[in-house]
């Protein structure tokens, strides 16, 4: 199906006339009407009532029309994009990133677009995992850093690291930064916890991991706002199971203390994923490249307390 063919049919229907169409478009009446006729048998359906009037869309036309419109969409923006591969990127590229990655990235990764990429708007919005999944199904954003959970239809992803999660207790219970405490899993269901509700990706790792181990755990509140968890901590409300990366400055400032949970194995695959179905772009590109550089450095430095990717 060629594309000229797209755009004589969304000519078409944006004039409503065969005729008023093949003047905008610069072209005689009958090649234009021989354009609709090959799209038509291609299609297998009428897409064009014709009246004395001129033209209406049919059921099948109306249709047709959204899935043409991205479609030409679509290629305008790769051939756009591929003439811009060779200068600066411009555009717009939007980011999702759950709280604990954008709590300790997100100047870094400001930072690094407006240094390698000044003329790209760059947007980064926090959110849950599950909400990123969808948000990049529906293409309402270019890149999602998220919890890998398992192969996902129209996902392409790119695996970051592993990350462990540590049982977070109020200031001076457990330890700091270095991770020398270990608290024996057993010792889970005696504590009451503060952990993310359902459908939260987190949440579903530790039950997870809990069952392996046959124990239950005593949620004490569910609590999606992962940024006041800390606050409830350290006054002493419960604890919870969390990365270093969501509680690391609190515990750097001796707010809450952590422990490494031993005889288990509490941890997440973070990726950064892409829909395999929309058109790449030069500004998504090299946000994917500063978020990988981003992270490493913070890896490297030991700001994100990570291993590569299992």
């Amino acid at each position: 199906m060629e594309t000229r063919y797209l755009r004589s049919f969304l000519k078409i229907a944006e004039t409503g006339s065969i005729t008023r169409a093949a003047d905008s478009l610069g072209i005689s009446q009958p090649s234009l009407s021989q354009q609709l006729l090959r799209l038509e048998d291609e299609a297998g359906v009428a897409l064009f009532a014709r009246t004395a009037r001129g033209v209406t869309l049919t059921e099948s036309g109306r249709r047709f029309l959204a899935h043409a419109r991205s479609i030409i969409e679509g290629v305008n923006s790769a051939l756009e994009d591929a003439r811009q591969s060779g200068e600066d990127a411009v555009g717009e590229v939007i980011l999702a990133a759950p709280y604990s990655i954008s709590r300790i990235a997100g100047t870094a990764l400001f930072e690094a677009m407006a240094e390698r990429a000044p003329n790209v708007r760059f947007r980064l919005v926090e959110a849950m995992t599950a909400q990123i999944w969808g948000w990049l199904e529906e293409a309402k954003v270019d890149l999602g850093i998220l919890n890998y959970l398992g192969p996902r239809r129209k996902l392409a992803f790119s695996h970051l690291a592993s990350e462990e999660l540590f049982l977070v207790g109020p200031p001076g219970e457990f330890g700091g930064l270095d991770g020398t405490v270990v608290v024996d899993v057993a010792r889970l269901p005696e504590l009451p916890l503060i952990l993310p509700g359902f459908p939260h990706s987190l949440r579903q790792l530790i039950d997870q991991e809990a069952a392996k181990h046959r124990i239950g755990l005593q949620t004490y509140r569910d609590m999606d706002a992962l940024a006041h968890a800390s606050g409830l901590i350290a006054a002493g409300h419960g604890y919870s199971i969390l990365p270093l990366s969501a509680v690391a400055i609190d515990v750097a400032a001796g707010r809450v203390s952590i422990a490494r949970i031993g005889n288990a194995s509490f941890r997440r695959q973070v990726s950064i994923a892409r829909n395999s179905a929309v058109v790449i772009t030069h500004a998504s590109v090299i946000c994917e490249k500063v978020v990988h550089d981003v992270l490493g450095d913070l890896k490297k430095t030991g700001t994100w307390v990570v291993k590569d990717p299992e």
